[in-house]
């Protein structure tokens, strides 16, 4: 392999909110020294050609506003959509936007008003209640429904056709891969949700910025890539971020094929004073995209690995815990209430007493409670460590 993803890197004290910041998110938890497997941030090294255009511009010296996003970028990005996911975008359809999670936030802006109902599928990313709540929209769920038997969640079209006909209800959030469930929706559902949309004019924002992530048996389909008319109705938000890990840099190409949606939203880039984009995360989201491809496949291959490995391992020494294999995304969705513990002793029990750091079902709604979020983007050494303090803290026969 190119990549060598078995190198641990000590990343404390390098200013990463993974590792120097997570004891803060558990209030009331006693989070010192756990080992951090939570936000989706890798423990890899970004790509050499990445690293590489990064420093070649850094050595310039000069770093000036950029004249725009760049034909580069544009180029850049349309030729991985269509290469990866065989969707061919127009160039005046991409905005260069400072992340995915703020560019929700300008389409609620934008496209909604105040006490309108914003639809999101939990359990789901929970960043995206948040910026509904932030901006004084109405949160309307639509929970996914959970099968026991075949550990797999599924979509609840009836409900779902009885909130997009509420007309309150203006927009839908997708996420596609699913976060943090991990399923990579079919091309049949994504029809129907996008003509149920459609048909009751509610917009679809589409975060499929884990969308490069898809394990083996499974394939991606873009939702604006399935007719012309959804291709209308659709905001598709796409990233190098989790695939590269370029959180940090803040950059996003946001797709919108309807000119008077792009009006609107490019609008309301420029009420907040956030059109223009940094110039470095401009450059490694384009060297991400034209030098990555092989970066990905090893990537996949080692992340699969890891999930492979952490399910036996699972099913061998975690009674009463049971892994929902993802069908895209390095994060792992755990259901930990076989152990017999309640919601509030399993948060504790992963944190005070397995000691690794990982995001609580319940962020992502109450769907999630008995549920935790792993994120197995790292060494292979580093997920043996926290499996192996799992299963002593389980055998402890006083876990409660």
């Amino acid at each position: 392999m190119e990549n060598n993803f078995d190198e641990v890197i000590n990343r404390i004290g390098t200013e990463c909110s993974k590792w120097d910041g997570f004891e803060k998110r558990f209030p009331g938890l006693n989070a010192k020294g756990c080992l951090p497997m939570w936000v989706a941030d890798t423990d890899f090294k970004a790509p050499k050609k990445v690293i590489e255009a990064i420093v070649e511009k850094a050595k310039f010296g000069i770093y000036g506003y950029p004249k725009s996003k760049g034909e580069f970028f544009d180029s850049a990005v349309i030729q991985w959509i269509d290469k990866r996911h065989a969707w061919k975008l127009n160039k005046e359809w991409i905005v260069a936007t400072a992340g995915v999670v703020p560019a929700l936030t300008y389409v609620i802006q934008a496209l909604t008003k105040e006490g309108e109902g914003v639809i999101i599928q939990p359990p789901v990313y929970y960043p995206f209640k948040r910026c509904i709540i932030n901006n004084h929209r109405e949160t309307i769920k639509n929970p996914l429904r959970f099968d026991d038997q075949k550990l797999n969640y599924e979509i609840d079209f009836e409900d779902l056709e009885r909130k997009v006909k509420d007309p309150n209800n203006k927009l839908l959030i997708l996420c596609n891969p699913h976060n943090p469930v991990g399923r990579v929706w079919s091309e049949q559902d994504l029809r129907k949700i996008g003509e149920l949309c459609l048909e009751n004019g509610v917009i679809i924002f589409s975060d499929e910025i884990h969308s490069d992530l898809i394990l083996k048996g499974h394939s991606h389909t873009p939702l604006g890539k399935l007719n012309e008319q959804i291709n209308q109705n659709v905001i598709t938000a796409y990233s190098g971020s989790k695939t590269f890990n370029l959180a940090g840099l803040q950059i996003s190409a946001i797709i919108i094929p309807n000119g008077k949606l792009r009006r609107k939203y490019i609008q309301q880039l420029e009420i907040n004073s956030v059109s223009d984009i940094n110039i470095f995360g401009l450059i490694a989201m384009e060297a991400a995209y034209k030098y990555g491809e092989n970066y990905l496949h090893e990537l996949l291959d080692y992340v699969e690995a890891n999930i492979d490995y952490a399910i036996e391992f699972t099913e061998k020494n975690l009674k009463g815990v049971n892994i929902i294999k993802p069908q895209g995304t390095y994060l792992v969705w755990a259901d930990f209430r076989g152990t017999g513990l309640s919601a509030d002793e399993i948060d504790r029990f992963v944190i005070e007493k397995a000691k690794i750091a990982v995001d609580l079902g319940r962020w992502f709604g109450e769907e999630g409670a008995g549920f935790v979020r792993f994120n197995f983007a790292c060494s292979r050494s580093t997920l043996q460590k926290a499996l192996n303090q799992l299963k002593s803290a389980l055998d402890d026969p006083y876990i409660k």
